[in-house]
């Protein structure tokens, strides 16, 4: 994020307010959320990529700028213990989607 140092290292501000039941006036709360980045752990990170391959699959306009590449980027880095093989099991779907995708487009 380009501005994190104006900021002082922050990523966002939470506001919310709030009356109790038989309050008159509302109170604010408000937390800052540090800018920590790497600081997702492996579960996180391949979430966000499976997700964003949904998101590509579905052509959504929410993808940003996700692409095949960097959901196995993402997920490539972030598959920890896998026990099971699921997760290189996800690896291979996406592969297979990218190449489904790539003759698709010709």
């Amino acid at each position: 994020p380009r501005d994190v140092a104006a900021h002082g290292g922050e990523l966002l501000t939470v506001k919310l307010r709030y009356k109790t039941p038989t309050g008159e006036t509302s109170r604010l709360l408000e937390r800052r959320v540090p800018n920590r980045v790497g600081a997702a752990s492996a579960d996180v990170r391949f979430a966000a990529a499976v997700a964003a391959w949904g998101m590509i699959l579905r052509d959504s306009e929410h993808r940003g700028s996700a692409t095949y590449e960097s959901v196995l980027a993402l997920a490539e880095g972030a598959i920890g213990e896998d026990a099971e093989g699921y997760r290189r099991e996800f690896l291979d779907l996406v592969r297979r989607s990218a190449a489904i995708a790539e003759v698709a487009a010709k």
